[in-house]
């Protein structure tokens, strides 16, 4: 008896350092952010509020930043999706926002050639990425003009969520009904909102999915917001060849659905391959898990 009330003395502590932990985090990126006239499209700072508020559920914050940039720049697909600019394969689909009032593919489901030169052009450069017409952009590969051309786009706006340790995520805007509106307001929008809300509060958001053991970040942007280290205690040699397959799909951004289906198993059968697969990598949910299956070489390259 005595065992038991001491694990749930230490249980209801480890609870009350981690509201403590997301609380300070959140109250240092008001700070940042809120107190401080940094964010440049004025609209944005609801939207940093509302994200502020979703920081401990990453995929719920995610949802709040898709949704609304979709909304603001009314446009038919907002894409995210984590990586580094030196992976061979980058995989989207991690959170999109669609507009339901048409036939919008996602563009997530299978990995993209990281490498290819508009791909680096998003995870190098010091603006946003245009492409307002990407039948007559020259800048296309073969190979990348058929996979935006399966996605339906017709124009699209990229660019990279950054700390200072750099790239960390890409994010799109895609038109599928009509073309880019020539709108300077629209580029400004995204480009600003990308630099001065999301790549901030994603990556704190992150850093609390990613580690509920490490010490309160003081400053959104300190080096150590993200942490760019690979899992210490994982190891592929732990997973069964299945686990591994399915791991891989869920890096590709699938559902647990459509693993089922490649997999040809029951949904409940992947729901309990997966809590699993969790289970083994240490990681608190499907979001964590995706983190931390892309530090890995096998599933990042």
């Amino acid at each position: 008896m005595t065992s038991r009330i001491q694990d749930s003395s230490s249980e209801d502590a480890l609870s009350a350092n981690a509201s403590t932990h997301v609380f300070v985090i959140q109250r240092n990126l008001r700070a940042e952010l809120l107190d401080r006239p940094v964010i440049r499209h004025k609209p944005a700072r609801d939207l940093a509020a509302h994200m502020l508020l979703n920081l401990d559920d990453l995929e719920a914050c995610w949802d709040v930043a898709t949704n609304w940039l979709r909304s603001e720049l009314d446009c038919q697909r907002v894409d995210t999706g984590f990586g580094r600019p030196e992976s061979k394969h980058y995989f989207p689909g991690f959170a999109q926002a669609r507009n339901t009032n048409f036939d919008v593919p996602s563009f997530g489901g299978t990995a993209v050639n990281n490498r290819d030169p508009i791909m680096q052009a998003m995870w190098t450069g010091s603006h946003a990425v245009v492409f307002a017409d990407l039948k007559q952009d020259r800048r296309l590969t073969p190979g990348m003009r058929q996979r935006m051309s399966g996605a339906k786009t017709k124009s699209k706006l990229g660019a990279a969520l950054r700390t200072k340790k750099g790239g960390y995520g890409l994010i799109c805007a895609d038109w599928t009904e009509h073309f880019i509106p020539n709108e300077s307001g629209i580029f400004d929008c995204f480009e600003q909102t990308v630099a001065d809300v999301l790549s901030p509060v994603i990556a704190a958001a992150m850093r609390i999915a990613e580690s509920g053991k490490e010490e309160p970040i003081q400053r959104h942007n300190d080096v150590s917001v993200f942490n760019y280290g690979r899992p210490s205690a994982v190891s592929l040699d732990t997973l069964t060849d299945s686990e591994i397959e399915i791991a891989r799909l869920v890096v590709q951004g699938l559902s647990y659905k459509e693993i089922a289906r490649i997999r040809g198993r029951a949904f409940s059968t992947i729901d309990h391959q997966l809590r699993g697969l969790r289970k083994k990598m240490g990681a608190s949910s499907t979001a964590n898990l995706v983190s931390l299956l892309a530090k890995l070489d096998a599933f990042s390259n």
